[in-house]
């Protein structure tokens, strides 16, 4: 039986597994559709936020308040911590603005204090933030003139007037965009799951002491049998990939696949499955049965995917988590979608983001091909 044949009988013999994730990767994505049902008329809504002021109500810090108050809704009733995570996580509440003790004395000496900002996700939540920014950029030019509280509010009053011209810089339906990203994001789990199982598994066979010597002995050359073997790995991984942009068409839409957008996000994910397959081919040499197979799968599909934001969107986990997962590829994959979603020109400048994100991808691709090629050559000194 040739090397190729072989392959291909095992994998076959483990669609099972493919079926699977495929079916979990269509389900949360046709979930994400649904919750997050896209408009593409602009209203122009103000943002709600929700302001804990610790400061007296004097100079900055009650110009700020009113200030919000006019171009914003600020919500009075989220005094319990896990109903406002709740309310920003299903974004009906845009952003929190806590303001500390002594804000404005420290504010008027000409010191930056720092505001803690929570906000949720998408356009709201930025413009609620250019509200503070924009107010407290006016403020800070203030400063310097030596005016009292109730004569700067006045000044930046004056300077700001009383409403925001909020102009749209393009008709993108982000809303769209946002879908495509939460099932790019869960295929981080998916792709892991289907590439290392499936690949494991079939080098796994190839790998067992019996058929290792039997290999030697063949007329078929290693370094042959080895190249074969990593080509029929990416043409499934390639096949895999292909599989899951097909099916986006369907659960994500055709007119945003079409798009320039879609063709990031798919480009996006080929570079992260040859990654995955680079992952594949260095944990295949340290498992020997089908259990450590599965281990190993959940440890780096589960465990990136909870780690890196597939499963919970980045800017609701711990600032400790999200620096641990910077040591990942999927960070920068699903940090990769995220930045195509907020695209709103293709010029070079806006991109460059998107093609770090994807060289560092492509490079931790690199590293674990040299050192699966390593491992590789000490496996077979020691057979």
């Amino acid at each position: 039986m040739t090397v190729s044949r072989a392959f291909w009988k095992i994998a076959l013999k483990n669609i099972g597994t493919i079926i699977l994730y495929t079916g979990l990767l269509i389900m949360f994505g046709t979930m994400n559709m649904s919750s997050g049902a896209s408009t593409t008329q602009f209203e122009a809504t103000k943002p709600t936020v929700v302001v804990f002021n610790h400061d007296d109500e004097a100079g900055v810090t009650k110009g700020l308040i009113e200030y919000l108050d006019k171009n914003a809704e600020i919500a009075k009733d989220y005094a319990d911590d896990d109903r406002l995570k709740d309310a920003l996580f299903y974004e009906r509440v845009m952003l929190v603005l806590d303001i500390p003790e002594e804000y404005h004395q420290e504010f008027a000496l000409g010191h930056e204090p720092e505001l803690k900002i929570r906000s949720s996700s998408g356009y709201s939540a930025e413009l609620a933030k250019v509200i503070v920014r924009r107010y407290l950029s006016a403020a800070k030019a203030y400063t310097s003139l030596g005016l009292n509280d109730e004569e700067l509010r006045t000044k930046v009053e004056e300077s700001l007037g009383s409403e925001i011209v909020v102009e749209t810089a393009s008709a993108a339906d982000t809303s769209k965009y946002t879908v495509a990203t939460r099932y790019f994001s869960f295929a981080n789990y998916s792709i892991l799951a289907c590439v290392i199982t499936i690949i494991c598994l079939i080098m796994m066979s190839f790998n067992r002491l019996e058929v290792r010597k039997r290999n030697l002995v063949s007329s078929i050359e290693i370094s042959k049998m080895n190249r074969v073997l990593l080509k029929n790995c990416c043409i499934y991984s390639f096949a895999v990939w292909l599989f899951f942009v097909a099916i986006s068409f369907f659960v994500v839409g055709f007119d945003v696949m079409w798009s320039i957008h879609g063709l990031l996000y798919a480009t996006n994910a080929l570079i992260f499955s040859g990654c995955a397959t680079t992952v594949a081919f260095l944990v295949s040499h340290f498992v020997n049965s089908q259990g450590a197979v599965s281990g190993m799968m959940n440890v780096i599909a589960l465990g990136s995917s909870f780690l890196c934001g597939a499963f919970v969107p980045a800017e609701y986990l711990p600032d400790a988590v999200l620096a641990f997962s910077h040591i990942m590829p999927s960070y920068y994959f699903i940090d990769g979608s995220n930045k195509i979603m907020a695209l709103e020109d293709y010029s070079f400048n806006s991109l460059l983001p998107v093609f770090i994100n994807m060289g560092i991808v492509l490079a931790f691709a690199i590293a674990f091909a040299l050192i699966t090629n390593y491992v590789s050559k000490k496996k077979q000194k020691i057979a």
